[in-house]
This record gives C-alpha cells, structure tokens and sequence, in this order.
C-alpha cells in the first residue's frame, strides 16, 4: 500500500527503467526492473506522482568557473559558456538548460551547467511526470570522488565535489568490468577540468559495479591513489537542490503547432474573401486603417521582447571577456603547443609573451624544416584563426635554428 505523500521515481538502471516507490526526504524502495529503454513504452505505472531522471547520455554537463560572484549573473553565464562550447538548447522544447553551484566567493564561483537533448516522441513517460532531474544527482556521494555506474548496458561515470554533481559523462563502453578505454575517459574528463580552472583532486574513487562487492575494478585497480571501492550503486533520493529542467512534449507542441496552422490558414482564406467584398463594397480605405491600427498594436505588443533581446545583447558583450576563454593566455598557449610537430622535441619553445589580442614566441630546432611545419599549423589552425601571424625567416645559429613568431588581432576584430 502507498503512504499519502509518496511518489514514484523512475531511474536508468542497468538493463532497462527502474521503478522505486517512497516519499522524498525518506528512503526509496524499488518496486520493478525492467529491460525497457524508451520509457514511453512503459505500462501501468503507480498512479501517483512521478519523478524522471534523465540518464547520463540525454545531457552534456559543461563545468566552468566564473569570473563574477554576482548569482544574478549566473543563468546569464552559463547559457553563454554552453554556446560558446557549441551546444545550444533548443529554444521550443521547454526549459533544456539548468545550472547548479558548486561554490562561491565574492569573486568567483563554480557552476556546472546542464544543457538537455530534447526528448523525442515515446521516451518521456505516457502519463506526464511531476518533476524532473538528472541521473547523477540521484545518488549520494561523501566529498570529492568519482563514481562509475552502468545505464542501460553502458558504463557512465561522474564526477562529485562536496556530494555534488561536478560532471558526468556517457560512454559507448559495455565491458563487463572496467577497461583501459574507460579509465582513458575518465583522465581526459580530469585534464578538461584544468582546462577550465577547476581544481578537482579525487578523494574516492567507487564502482558501482552491477555484481555489487563481487564485481572487479578491473584496469581502475591501481589506477588512483588509495585504491577503489567496489559496491553496489546506492538507492536513488530527491535531491535536495531544486531542478529546472522541463522539457515539453514535442510531438504534442509539433501537433498543436499544426493544427494552428490550420486554423490560421482557413481564417487567411476566409480574410481574403471578406476584403475582396469589402473592397468591392468601397471599404477598402476603412480595412487599410483597421489593419494599419492592427499592425501598431502587435508591434506594441513585441516591444517587451525587443527591449529583452537588446538587453542580452549588451549583457553579452559586457559579459563576454569573463568568460572568452580565446582570450585566456594559458588556453591560447595550450593550442600553440597543439601545433607543434611531432615527435616531440624537434620544437623547442624558449619565451611565449601572450595576451588577448597579440602573441610573441621565440624557440629554437636542430632543423630547419619542423619550424617551417609549425608555422604553417599555426596559420591553419582553426583555434588561432583570430590571429594574424608573421613569421621571418628562421636563423641559423651555432646551437641550431632559431626562429620568432608573432600574431596580432586585426584592429577591426579588437
């Protein structure tokens, strides 16, 4: 029997959508496993309020540190990191975007930003749920430390700093037991962390292995410093933070969106036939002053919309140096270095002198030809391509060849 106040939670689990029953700020109990991955094809929920975590592979989780502790400033940054990344939410599918804090001074904070794939017709549940989140946050995790997990036959992982969801990423990888694939992912999430000005040390790390304690961290075992714990994964909760995460249902907005369609058009038709009486009838000077009047008040109307677009237009171009990372001197750097030829060592870099509109490297090489390679993969590099570059010929020395590139920002681009 269900207590008054429970609700039913729907998570991914290892083989396909679990069902748990309880009531938030208490523990869950799970009522079904299914080998089902589209929840829409999922019958005869309990009829109480639902509950749906996302998995990890329906969101790409973007962390990044601000430059600005001004919380009023945070949705603003964090729609604009995830453009500048490249993924932008699809504007008609619902609230696709949410941000969460990890931590703040009054100078910075750390913010992961979740933007959501819009669902597609049948993966959302038959009856609407009550709420949403995602998978990550579902699960509790004591300080700083990186979990694995599987969902849906696939390894997944995430990252948590202070119990918080940090990062989390999906994997195509469904090994039985953790591989060098895996562990090769979960570096690459750690350096990009860097890349972006997060400190993150992990304290645990923990394999929520579907065997429980008899599964094996296989190549995870030695892999970080104080070993890895082997468990089951714990038993999904409500987290305590709210999310803003609400997708609509986009066959029914794509259907209504139609029918209006519709409507419009036959009321286009008819519209037609009443002016052409009209004008017959000598009322066209009295349609043109109702439609000139009609036209004012819509424009009235979206002025509340333009004031807004302007309004975010001048946020981002107030915002934007704070978080461009083309203009950081590390990041610019770290691209120069991509440029160079390999193997490494026939590049040597002696002095870099970098800020966000000019560059100034000097380096050496024993050959002449790998500084002709590493200036042409600077010119061509899609990452430099706001610089200008120039580079003289390089000079032979008695320690080799020594060679001087600069770029610079075109004036009209600064």
């Amino acid at each position: 029997m269900s207590n008054k106040g429970d609700i039913v939670i729907l998570v991914p689990g290892v083989s396909g959508w679990e069902i748990w029953e309880g009531s938030p700020g208490s523990s869950f109990e799970r009522k079904e496993w299914t080998t089902v991955h589209r929840a829409g094809e999922i019958a005869d929920l309990p009829s109480l309020d639902v509950l749906y975590f996302f998995g990890v592979k329906d969101a790409t989780v973007m962390p990044f540190r601000t430059t600005s502790g001004d919380e009023s400033l945070f949705a603003d940054l964090a729609q604009m990191h995830s453009e500048r990344m490249g993924i932008r939410a699809d504007p008609g599918a619902g609230q696709l975007i949410d941000h969460f804090v990890l931590g703040k001074n009054e100078e910075s904070a750390v913010l992961a930003t979740v933007v959501l794939r819009a669902p597609e017709e049948g993966e959302l549940p038959q009856r609407t749920p009550k709420g949403f989140d995602y998978s990550p946050r579902a699960y509790a995790f004591d300080g700083d430390g990186i979990a694995l997990w599987k969902e849906f036959g696939q390894w997944v992982f995430a990252l948590y700093q202070q119990g918080s969801m940090l990062y989390a990423q999906s994997t195509s990888n469904d090994s039985e037991h953790p591989d060098e694939s895996l562990l090769r992912d979960v570096r690459l999430a750690l350096v990009q962390l860097s890349f972006q000005g997060i400190a993150f040390t992990p304290q645990s790390v923990r394999v929520w292995h579907p065997d429980g304690e008899l599964g094996e961290a296989g190549a995870l075992k030695h892999a970080f410093e104080g070993g890895v714990q082997i468990t089951k994964r714990p038993d999904p909760a409500v987290p305590i933070t709210e999310c803003k995460l609400l997708p609509s249902d986009v066959y029914a907005q794509r259907r209504e969106a139609a029918k209006r369609r519709q409507i419009i058009s036959v009321a286009g038709a008819a519209a037609a036939v009443v002016l052409g009486f009209a004008g017959y009838a000598g009322w066209t000077l009295w349609q043109e002053i109702r439609e000139t009047n009609t036209l004012k008040l819509a424009a009235k109307a979206i002025q509340p919309e333009r004031d807004a677009f302007n309004e975010h237009k001048e946020k981002w171009r107030e915002l934007g140096p704070l978080v461009d990372e083309e203009q950081w001197p590390v990041e610019t750097l770290y691209r120069i270095t991509r440029c160079m030829p390999q193997p490494k060592g026939v590049i040597r870099l002696r002095e870099a002198n970098i800020n966000n509109n000019e560059i100034r490297i000097k380096g050496e090489a024993s050959q002449a030809p790998p500084v002709g390679q590493f200036s042409f993969a600077i010119n061509k590099s899609e990452e430099l391509m706001r610089f200008k570059f120039t580079s003289p010929p390089p000079t032979n020395t008695s320690k080799g060849w020594e060679f001087v590139i600069q770029g610079a920002v075109p004036q009209e681009q600064q």
